[in-house]
Parts: C-alpha cells; sequence; structure tokens
C-alpha cells in the first residue's frame, strides 16, 4: 500500500486497540499513537522511494538512521543467528522476525541516547511500543496486495496476498478501512462515556470490534 493508506489505516486500529484508555491516560495514547503513525512507515525504509524519507520532524530521525545504521545492525543480527537476511524491498524488513529485530534495535539505540541525555521517561515505552505495533500493522496491510508478503519468512515461506493494487488511485477499500476503524474506535469512545462501560468490559468490546474488523478487512481485501 502507498504511505498514506499505512498512515490512514494503522492509526485507526491503533485508535481502536487504545480507546479504552482515551479519556484516562490521553497523553501515553498519544505518544502511542505517535509511534504506531512512524512505526507503519519503518518497513518500507527497504525502499528509496519511502514516505518516511519525505517527512519532517521526529520521523526525519528515523529516516536518517535506519538505512546506514538500524538495517545493517538488523542483517548483522541475522548472521549472528544464522538466518538469511534479504535486504530487497519486502524482503527481512517486512517480516515478524524483522520487526521484532530492528524495533529492538531501535529501542536500545535510541532509549540508550535519551536516557544519557537525562530525557528518559517511563512513558516513551509506549512510543516504542507503538513502533513495534506499527510495524505490524503494516505487514498485515502489505498481506491484503497483491504482491503480498512471506510474514514469517526465514521459519515459513507461506506467502499472503490480497487483490489491492498498490499503485491504484481507484481502489477504495484501504480509505474505507481507515475509515471504518475511527469511526468505530470514535464509537467505542462516546459509548464508554453514555453507557458508563466498566473498564475491562471496554477493552473486551474494542478488542473483539479490532479482531472482527480485521478478519472483514483480510476477507474483503481478497475480494
Amino acid at each position: 500500500m502507498r504511505g498514506k493508506d499505512h498512515i490512514a489505516i494503522s492509526t485507526g486500529s491503533a485508535l481502536l486497540l487504545a480507546a479504552p484508555w482515551l479519556l484516562i491516560h490521553p497523553v501515553a495514547v498519544a505518544i502511542f499513537t505517535a509511534g504506531v503513525i512512524i512505526g507503519s512507515l519503518l518497513p518500507d525504509t527497504d525502499a528509496t522511494d519511502s514516505k518516511l524519507h519525505y517527512m519532517d520532524g521526529i520521523a526525519r530521525v528515523f529516516s536518517l538512521i535506519m538505512r546506514p545504521i538500524v538495517i545493517p545492525i538488523t542483517k548483522l543480527v541475522y548472521r549472528v543467528l544464522e538466518k538469511p537476511f534479504n535486504s530487497a524491498h519486502r524482503g527481512s524488513m517486512h517480516t515478524l522476525p524483522g520487526v521484532v529485530v530492528y524495533t529492538l534495535i531501535l529501542t536500545l539505540l535510541i532509549g540508550s541516547v535519551l536516557y544519557l541525555m537525562g530525557f528518559w521517561n517511563i512513558i516513551i515505552g509506549f512510543f516504542f511500543l507503538g513502533l513495534f505495533t506499527g510495524g505490524i500493522f503494516h505487514l498485515l496491510e502489505d498481506c491484503c496486495t497483491r504482491s503480498g508478503l512471506m510474514p514469517f519468512k526465514p521459519f515459513s515461506d507461506r506467502k499472503y496476498a490480497g487483490s489491492i493494487n498498490t499503485g491504484s488511485r481507484i481502489d477504495i477499500r484501504p480509505g474505507f478501512y481507515a475509515t471504518v476503524l475511527i469511526f468505530v474506535a470514535a464509537g467505542v469512545v462516546v459509548a464508554g462515556i453514555t453507557y458508563a462501560i466498566s473498564q475491562p468490559v471496554l477493552i473486551a468490546i474494542s478488542l473483539c470490534l479490532f479482531l472482527i474488523i480485521w478478519v472483514l478487512i483480510l476477507r474483503l481485501s481478497r475480494v
């Protein structure tokens, strides 16, 4: 999918999952969502035309360190673990193991710098959680496209693909998915306030709706 589609769908997904905490811990949810937005673009840094490379602000920091630092270290970790690393677009950076490895690397690198500078705070951990979650959303979204992915490589070569054409400006499904996710997330927040739903129940509702919607997304994307 295009960068803007990754951002929109991932943001909607994040807001739906975080909806039960939005009014209780708004700062934590905002930090988590910011991490998801950037994380939704990180796998595509294996391509020179990634949207991340054209963004400013904190996103620019990730653009500058991913290709020259993080990807080579990720490759080194694979080598130490005696696993093959594919540096091509939609290669190892577009896999669950790849997302796990590069997220840990980013957490250690950036977390260490912030700690040494005296800026570390436990709430920043939500940002790194967002980076990982955004990466997972990116994989799910790419599994809906014609090119597809092998998200569990090198442990499995099974490929998952859908029918969405990444370069199409006619296919309205990505925009529709994002709209539904954001609308449902808002509905969960409003319902929680209107009916005074307890936190555990609201979490269960949010999680169930997230799973149902994503099952439908994966199925609709194969049509």
